[in-house]
Formats: structure tokens, sequence, C-alpha cells
């Protein structure tokens, strides 16, 4: 294996730390150049951090202030040593595969640009992250909390973008891609340097084989200090030059669907629509391309005023649906806003075989599998 340098930078999360310095231990590879860079943490970070074996060297560094993580990291990547550059947040629990799989993935595949990994939430074993997708002016966490084993969450794909919890690259792609914009302040600066690989003809791509687990947004007030400004950055820099790539995520997880239960390709669909996104009319063509016409069958009752994370059919829609026999579509920003509705989906099935769930993150479940 060539050599590693593995970059953390650290702010505060000494409730965390001691969980993922343990994991790093086992994840490491061997001989690895390992780079620490407290970025003016206020709690005693420096004493979570435990011997760990398999490091060649540690190099600590020490910001005064809270710079950011574009900063930490752009000082450890002046240190760097290796021929593969591994960063890595730490609210993470990591597989001890985590890195190891990046690295062949990076050896095995031509052009590579970043990589990334699989995460998933700890506490529950859904998925947050194997990749993002680009709807309008939005950025979708595709597949977004499907269990873990899922076939659409277990395959390595391309992107254009992945989430910078994890990421691994070459050397010679750092020296060719440059430092992270500074100008990003916890937010972005991971997106836009891969959309600046892609620019460079490189290839970005998820590492299903790669796995941690994320806490997620740990790090204290600070993570969200500066949204507004880093977003506004982005889109400005990268609103006119990114593909909007939504709906080939839409079309997986259906032909996903489609061969597992081909029948419902014949189905004569109605589309129910609870979504509040933007990204809707993307998802609807995806489905009208399927069942042609069914972007003219839709019965709108979106929530926009409506705050709740969870929907309860039988109190939003009209009592005549629950009765009838036309096989419905139900449209929502994230699927598991339908969770809590076994008592309509079972009296559904009284009238109709399986429906569909559709999200705009691209999950695309039959209704039976929300009773499961």
């Amino acid at each position: 294996m060539p050599q590693v340098s593995v970059i953390v930078p650290i702010f505060n999360g000494a409730t965390y730390l001691p969980l993922f310095f343990e994991s790093l231990g086992g994840a490491l590879p061997e001989g690895s150049q390992l780079i620490l860079v407290d970025d003016g943490s206020t709690e005693a970070v420096w004493d979570t951090v435990p011997e760990l074996g398999r490091a060649a060297s540690v190099v600590r560094l020490q910001n005064k202030t809270n710079l950011g993580y574009s900063v930490a990291v752009n000082r450890g990547f002046e240190v760097v040593t290796g021929d593969i550059v591994v960063q890595l947040n730490t609210d993470l629990i990591l597989q001890p595969e985590c890195i190891t799989a990046m690295v062949d993935l990076i050896e095995r595949e031509d052009r590579v640009g970043i990589v990334g990994s699989k995460l998933v939430f700890p506490t529950n074993g859904l998925v947050e992250h194997v990749g993002l997708g680009f709807g309008r002016l939005t950025k979708r966490r595709v597949f977004a909390q499907l269990p873990e084993a899922h076939p659409l969450c277990s395959r390595t794909r391309e992107l254009q973008i992945v989430s910078g919890a994890t990421v691994a690259m070459t050397r010679r792609v750092l020296d060719q891609l440059g430092p992270l914009d500074e100008r990003y302040f916890n937010r972005n600066e991971d997106l836009d340097h891969c959309l600046r690989a892609r620019e460079q003809g490189l290839r970005n791509f998820a590492c299903a084989e790669s796995v941690a687990h994320h806490w997620r947004s740990q790090s204290g007030p600070s993570r969200f200090a500066r949204i507004t400004a880093s977003d506004s950055l982005f889109w400005s820099r990268w609103g006119s030059g990114c593909e909007t790539d939504l709906g080939r995520f839409v079309d997986e997880a259906l032909e996903h669907v489609l061969r597992e239960s081909p029948q419902l390709e014949s189905r004569r669909f109605e589309i129910i629509d609870l979504s509040r996104g933007v990204d809707q009319a993307t998802v609807v063509d995806r489905l009208n391309r399927l069942w042609p016409g069914v972007d003219k069958k839709v019965r709108g009752f979106r929530q926009m005023n409506n705050p709740e994370d969870r929907f309860w059919l039988p109190l939003l829609l009209p009592r005549q649906l629950a009765t009838e026999t036309t096989p419905f579509i139900y449209l929502v920003d994230q699927y598991r806003e339908l969770e809590e509705n076994a008592l309509w989906f079972e009296n559904r099935q009284r009238f109709v075989e399986d429906e569909l769930v559709v999200d705009l993150d691209a999950v695309v479940l039959r209704t039976s599998e929300l009773l499961r």
C-alpha cells in the first residue's frame, strides 16, 4: 500500500473524540503519517489522543483561534509526506476498512479525483451519505435514510460531489487542485474541491466499501456560523457549472423497484403530491418517462406551511381517497415523513395492490416496505 497521510482537524468534541480515536486506531494503515490540527479548541482535546501504534509519525499543529475547517485542513496539507492524502472529521466512528477501501479504489480506477465514503447514522443504521446529486440549485443526499445494506447504497458510483467527512486523494491530485478555498467556513469547501477536480477532467467517487458512522455536525455553534455566506459563494461560483443530475438517481431507484416488482410498470398511477421542495418538477418528469401522462394526474396537497416532519395521511387527505381503486404515487420530500401511516396503508391494500412512495432524495419504495 502507498504511504498515507491522514489529516484530522479538531475543534472541541471531548465527548466523542475518544470513540473516534479508538476507531482510527483500527482503521489507520500501517506506517501512516497522522496530522492533527487543533483549530482553537476551548476543551483539552490533546488529552483525548491515545497512542496510535500504526502511525509512523504524529504531527500536532494548533491554531490560536477557531479559523474554520478549510484553514485547519490547509495547514495539514502543507506538511503531508504521503502518496495518498486523507481528511477525516472527528464526529466519526470508522470501520476498519474505511481508509484502505478508499485507497484501493484510487489504485484500481483511472483519473480518480476525490473519493468519499458511505456514511451511516450510528443511531439507527440508516444511510446519511452515499453521494450527492444536484437538483434545481439544491444539493440532495441521494438515497438518504435507506438501510445501510440496501442495494442502492451498496454500489460504488461516480458522482459530481461527495461529502468531506471522509476524503481521500493522491498527493498529485492535491497539488493539481491546490488547497481548500478558505472563503468557505465549515460548509461547501469540500464540494468546491470536488467540482474543481471534475473541471480538470478527474472522476469523483463514493466508495461503498468504505464505511463510517457519522454523528454529524457536532462541533458546536460555529459549525453553522456562516451558512448563508458559504452558500452564496458556492452557487455564485458553481450555479451554472454543475450538472443537474438528480433525475439520474431517481431513474436508478425506479429501475431497482421495477426489477423487483415488474408488474408495477403497467399500473395507471396518479400522484398524491405532499412535497415542499423545488425539485418536485424534476422528479415528476422522471416518473412521466415511465408512466406517460402521470404528470397530468397530480393531486396537489403540498404541505408548504406544515412544519411537521411526519405526515398523518388520514388527517391530511380527503376521506374518499382511502377507498379509491386508483394506485397512488405518494410524492414527499423524504420518505420517512410517511412512516407513521400503518393504518392508512393497510387499509389501502384492501382496494389496490402495492403503491409507491417517491421522495426528492431519489428514494423509491413500495408502500408495503413501510409496513415492515
